[in-house]
């Protein structure tokens, strides 16, 4: 149950994503088409009662029990039907009714009267038939790893099979003991339903040319000369194409060479260490191949400066997911081969997590890494000690996060709104301050509005 103080600062913010404003529920049509986009982009709160005009917010009011007739007569024409939860608060005296649309499994699409509509910012937009096709791409309900592929028995390499059996059960593979299909089968990576066939899985995973199949597997690491990208600038082009963890590998290894070192003070002494640590770039990189989209036909680029290492993958955060808040919400596109990645002993990095590669870049005294939702691209920067970012040690705790903490030594859960009052700053200066320790593992964050609730995060 929303406080207060978290009613005050909703009806303050701009609608959004997650958010929308109407004065009444008696437009059918509309309401149900904000309740369809919210169920299919994450979830979001419909507030009743109140307008939201030239950045100020009018309360007018509403007739709760007609409200919930005109909401009990709207979710009935919505297939499948999400789960819609109701908060009533009264504000300026008048009557506000929060309705909490949660979020559609990610395997499932909600219609309203036949039609399928997202949230593009503030906006309900239909996804039209030519459109719908990539819109069940991008939630994984048409799955590449899934798909049947052309590719027979002979094209999979069976020492690739072979080695990734002893590395998933840690002993000798003795897979001439057991058929190939059963043994592909029991991967995921073979339909174990009627027909047999090898699925896409297979071929990223165990082909013996990839690149028969998919041209698209390919690692393109650049190395330039400088903290710019130009053609005079570049002294070296390679490209890799290989089966997932085969690729992982040889990437890996020529990223972490033309990287190259540098020096660094560590207890006082000087140091020869990579542009940035193993398990950051790994984790990156992995996650890289395991999450990007294969349905796209470009390609991974992993550009290399003197200052930085930025990694770009086709793909963009599942619905859901933000920037702020993907850090947490895991869903992974290609949970196939997330696994064989896992297997393979790539889940070092899988299993590290976001803010573990914050923890590893602060504790090697460099800047935080950045991400960025390039709109069909995702992009990894990892920064290295000539960068002239400003890095923040890791487990500085300045005075006014002592509060927070102290605070939640006291109570369970702690808001934005109620850690700005505490600390007399501005709602974004509080939240900046909650989320740094948040990057740093010592707290974790609850929900996805501006009220989020912060906790200790006992894994810190």
């Amino acid at each position: 149950m929303l406080s207060k103080d978290d009613v005050t600062a909703l009806l303050s913010q701009e609608e959004g994503s997650r958010l929308e404003f109407k004065k009444s529920a008696h437009f059918n049509e509309s309401v149900g088409r904000s309740v369809c986009a919210f169920a299919n982009s994450g979830g979001g709160l419909l507030v009743l009662g109140v307008e939201r005009t030239d950045g100020k917010t009018a309360v007018a009011g509403i007739a709760k029990d007609e409200a919930y007739q005109k909401m009990a007569a709207i979710l009935p024409l919505l297939e499948p039907r999400p789960t819609v939860t109701y908060e009533e608060h009264t504000v300026e005296g008048k009557h506000v009714l929060i309705a909490n649309v949660t979020a559609l499994p990610i395997d499932q699409v909600c219609f309203f009267e036949k039609g399928v509509y997202v949230r593009q910012g503030s906006v309900n937009v239909e996804i039209r038939k030519h459109e719908l096709v990539g819109f069940l791409r991008a939630r994984g309900i048409i799955s590449f790893e899934e798909n049947r592929s052309p590719a027979k028995l002979l094209d999979l390499d069976k020492q690739k099979v072979s080695k990734h059996v002893a590395q998933r059960t840690g002993k000798p593979a003795d897979i001439d003991g057991m058929p190939t299909e059963t043994l592909l089968q029991s991967l995921g990576v073979a339909n174990s339903v009627g027909e047999f066939y090898i699925k896409n899985a297979g071929v990223l995973s165990f082909a013996k040319d990839v690149s028969r199949f998919f041209s698209n597997t390919e690692i393109r690491v650049v190395k330039y000369k400088g903290r710019t990208a130009t053609l005079e600038a570049r002294e070296s082009d390679q490209r890799f194409i290989d089966t997932a963890p085969e690729l992982l590998e040889k990437a890996f290894k020529a990223i972490r060479e033309k990287a190259g070192f540098s020096a660094r003070v560590v207890d006082g002494k000087r140091v020869e260490m990579p542009m940035v640590p193993d398990m950051a770039l790994r984790e990156t990189l992995t996650n890289a191949v395991g999450h990007r989209d294969y349905f796209d036909p470009n390609g991974i680029l992993v550009e290399i400066f003197d200052d930085r290492i930025q990694i770009t993958s086709p793909g963009t955060l599942l619905p859901g997911q933000t920037l702020k808040n993907f850090a947490d919400i895991r869903r992974h596109r290609n949970p196939v081969l997330h696994r064989i990645l896992n297997d393979a002993g790539w889940g070092e990095g899988l299993n590290l997590g976001v803010r573990a590669i914050y923890r590893i870049m602060r504790q090697n005294g460099l800047p935080d890494p950045v991400f960025d939702d390039l709109g069909g691209f995702f992009r990894v920067v990892l920064y290295g000690s000539l960068s002239d970012r400003v890095s923040k040690p890791y487990g500085q705790i300045s005075e006014m996060q002592q509060k927070a903490l102290a605070y939640l030594e006291k109570h369970e859960t702690l808001t934005a709104p109620a850690y700005a009052k505490l600390i007399g700053y501005s709602h974004p200066t509080a939240i900046r301050y909650l989320n740094d320790l948040v990057a740093q593992g010592i707290l974790k964050r609850l929900g996805s509005y501006r009220s989020s609730r912060y906790v200790k995060d006992k894994k810190g």
